[in-house]
């Protein structure tokens, strides 16, 4: 009996599967239809048909994964309109079957031009789309007639066919397929519906040997390189005197008779390839962190249970850390289960800035001052956008109508510590202050919150000023002034008195002495 197997060249499909005496391979490789079809039909295939619902499901099966459109062998090629009312609507599957009466159409529409037919993985309808486009891949189909059922095993078996795919789970398995016991290591061959036990041909996959071939008589038998023997499943090769050495397993190796076996270390389980160990995550199991403030943390072969932030770990318990003991807040510290929290004396609230200081507040127009200098209770300051006020009753801290600096463009509202903006009629905000027209229509008023601290830095510094003091300066400057302006008046009529030269084109003033005479003369008749 020949054993002759050919096997599909060229780059290997992303993904496939066997379904109806058809073996389905997926290819992303951007192509127009033509090419995806001289592609298949250059591995010994074509674009796929889809002739059952069963091969439907296969084709949502292979394209797990696969995002983009994929071109399925079904055309039309007639100069004259399709006709909707038939099933596949004039078009021809590449492969010229007929047989076929299933069908997916996205639309029901007539087609009046040379078109192709793709589908995808998030939408399976069959969507009609000009041959020359560019895709992202092609379903090839080839034929399995000569195919294996499942091998019988109980251990894992790896299938690799020969149209370049590999899967555990393949039902219908084509001739020239590999089978692997992936425990035992012992490998069969698919051939006219029968399952052959390597060694086979030499000729064909080394007859499924791990090392070397030879004929023998006439049959086949495996060997082993130097320094190396024949396993008990006639294929595989272990090193002498200690089969573990080509175990190859990740963690433990054992012997057992003569064979290795691979083991885990505790918190580790044994993958599918009897080699790599992998670790359990012990976190799934949600009563190993029983207390309620504590998480799991799965740890290489193992776990930790850890506190959440704001708990200490003390005698396998999460205890509440004070963190009022550090001192945190500028006034006071409040702990709370976790955490804390800060709070502010009267006249104080908590900084936008940083949550542990505490800044001068007032939500009203006057309030007590708070703050003042221990050796001058006279000297205290205000929060911004007031001034030191002092009464009979104390000291205050009084609003400044910050409306008086005219910062608005139009209407200014004066609040405590601050000032609010807003428009007229047909006007909107630009920013904070400034007014601009509304093109077209007229808005709403607008209105902004202002801090003070956009008014004036010098509004800062005038609360350390008593307001006693500027009335004081003002009457002192006014009383200077009026006493200047008398004695310049007393010294005009005194020594001289302005008069004008016409005999110059231009005003020219000048200063003419009077004498005593003159002026006693001027004087009497004046009063004549």
């Amino acid at each position: 009996m020949a054993l002759v197997l050919l096997r599909v060249h060229g780059r290997k499909p992303n993904h496939g599967n066997c379904v109806d005496d058809y073996c389905i391979t997926v290819h992303t490789d951007l192509v127009d239809f033509n090419s995806a079809q001289m592609s298949c039909k250059g591995k010994g295939g074509n674009l796929m048909t889809i002739r059952t619902m069963a091969a439907n499901h296969v084709v949502s099966d292979v394209l797990t994964g696969h995002t983009g459109d994929f071109w399925i062998g079904l055309r039309y090629m007639n100069d004259f309109c399709s006709k909707s009312t038939h099933d596949l609507k004039g078009y021809t599957w590449i492969t010229g079957d007929e047989a076929t009466n299933f069908t997916n159409w996205k639309k029901h529409e007539d087609v009046c031009s040379k078109t192709c037919v793709s589908l995808s993985k998030d939408d399976p309808k069959w969507t009609e789309r000009l041959c020359h486009q560019v895709v992202d891949g092609y379903l090839c189909e080839y034929k399995n007639t000569e195919k294996c059922r499942q091998l019988s095993s109980n251990s894992p078996v790896l299938y690799e066919t020969p149209f370049g795919f590999a899967r555990e789970d393949l039902l219908e398995v084509p001739t020239g397929s590999n089978a692997t016991e992936k425990h035992l290591g012992t490998k069969f061959i698919c051939f006219e519906g029968q399952w052959l036990k390597a060694p086979w041909n030499c000729e064909v996959f080394k007859g499924g040997c791990e090392h070397d071939c030879k004929k023998w008589n006439d049959s086949f038998i495996c060997t082993c390189l130097p320094g190396y023997k024949l396993e008990s499943n006639a294929v595989r090769c272990m090193a002498h005197g200690d089969p573990c050495v080509r175990a190859n397993c990740s963690q433990e190796c054992v012997v057992k008779g003569d064979r290795s076996v691979c083991q885990c270390r505790s918190g580790y389980e044994l993958l599918e390839d009897g080699k790599t160990c992998k670790n359990i995550d012990n976190c799934k199991n949600k009563n190993l962190c029983p207390d309620k403030n504590s998480y799991c943390v799965d740890t290489a072969g193992g776990y930790e249970c850890r506190c959440k932030n704001g708990f200490s770990m003390e005698n396998d318990t999460c205890e509440d850390d004070d963190e009022c003991f550090s001192g945190p807040c500028e006034h006071t510290c409040n702990n709370i289960i976790g955490s804390y929290h800060c709070e502010c004396s009267e006249g104080y609230r908590v900084s936008s800035e940083d949550r542990h200081k505490c800044t001068l507040y007032c939500p009203l127009w006057e309030c007590p001052a708070v703050e003042c200098d221990i050796n001058n209770p006279y000297q205290c300051e205000c929060p911004v956008g007031f001034i030191l006020e002092e009464r009979g009753d104390g000291l205050f801290c009084t609003d400044i109508d910050d409306c008086d600096a005219s910062l608005c463009d139009h209407n200014c509202t004066n609040i405590p510590g601050g000032f609010t903006c807003s428009c007229k009629e047909g006007f909107h905000l630009s920013g904070s202050i400034s007014c601009v027209k509304t093109k077209g229509f007229s808005t709403p008023k607008s209105v902004s919150m202002v801090t003070p601290t956009s008014v004036s830095p010098a509004i800062e510094t005038a609360s350390f000023i008593l307001a006693g003091g500027i009335i004081a300066i003002i009457v002192c400057a006014v009383m200077v002034i009026f006493l200047t302006v008398c004695v310049i008046h007393h010294q005009k009529k005194r020594f001289g008195k302005i008069t004008t030269d016409k005999s110059h084109s231009k005003d020219v003033h000048v200063l003419q002495q009077v004498t005593a005479e003159k002026y006693v003369k001027k004087s009497s008749i004046t009063n004549t």
